[in-house]
């Protein structure tokens, strides 16, 4: 055995394989993953009005692919009156080789907020708007039937949308490939911190390692989901549960790699 099924390839099973003959093997193919970005506020332009916003999700989201393991095809840019081309962008791509679709903003419930209204006018198997979580409380999820394909609306704002991908469509995207569970890891808490009891955080926050090798997790200033200077500073995401308000220095944290288990957290 050299690895098992379920296995994400790395460099080392390349070398391996290469060491041993073996010329082919049997993989799991990448899944399609068709964006879109929604709003009139929404621009491609490096110069921008100040009501406008730069459509940063879609680099995002395009920049994962590269490195993980999917395949990404951008829809463009759906605009606040494009609710019927949106519905007909959906009849169809479940008809085609994409797996998954992602929207990025129009899940809240603003006047022009289409995605969750015409999400569900399709015969869906799951369903769910709205998350006691924080960042991305308006996050979407929906599954068609007899279809092996899903949607995700992700809330617009940059790092609730990266929350949500880090937390809702990369275990999906796990699961459909058939990769082993993620393994979390602990470390102590240096600083208290405090919430709302009845809402689960995803706190940015900077993982580092003791003299004697104990790792330890500190909370970021500016945790707001509109500042992206603490998500550059990041090297974790910490999880803190829903149910517990106030968490004490030296409590232990569960904590989460950026996007996926093979980055170099220390960096």
């Amino acid at each position: 055995m050299i690895i098992k099924k379920g296995t994400i390839i790395q460099p080392s099973h390349i070398l391996a394989f290469k060491t041993l003959g073996i010329k082919n093997i049997k993989v799991k193919k990448k899944p399609n993953v068709l964006f879109f970005s929604t709003g009139n506020e929404i621009s491609n332009s490096k110069n921008i009005a100040n009501w406008k916003v730069r459509n940063s999700n879609s680099h995002y989201i395009k920049s994962l692919s590269s490195n993980f393991l999917f395949n990404y095809i951008d829809g463009g840019i759906l605009r606040d009156k494009d609710e019927k081309f949106f519905k007909e962008q959906i009849n169809k791509n479940i008809k085609s080789k994409i797996d998954i679709i992602i929207t990025s903003g129009a899940v809240s419930a603003g006047k022009h907020d289409f995605v969750p209204s015409v999400v569900k006018q399709f015969n869906l198997s799951n369903f769910f708007k709205g998350v006691s979580i924080r960042p991305g409380k308006p996050v979407l999820f929906a599954k068609f039937k007899k279809v092996e394909k899903a949607i995700f609306g992700l809330p617009g704002n940059p790092i609730s949308s990266a929350a949500c991908f880090r937390f809702f469509v990369y275990p999906y995207l796990l699961n459909i490939l058939g990769v082993k569970s993620e393994k979390l890891f602990k470390a102590k808490l240096k600083n208290n911190f405090s919430k709302k009891k009845f809402f689960t955080r995803f706190l940015k926050a900077r993982l580092t390692s003791t003299n004697d090798g104990k790792l330890e997790i500190q909370v970021l200033k500016g945790q707001e989901s509109f500042r992206i200077k603490s998500f550059i500073e990041s090297n974790v995401w910490g999880l803190f549960k829903y149910g517990q308000s106030k968490f004490k220095k030296g409590e232990l944290i569960e904590c989460y790699s950026p996007i996926g288990s093979n980055i170099n957290i220390f960096k």
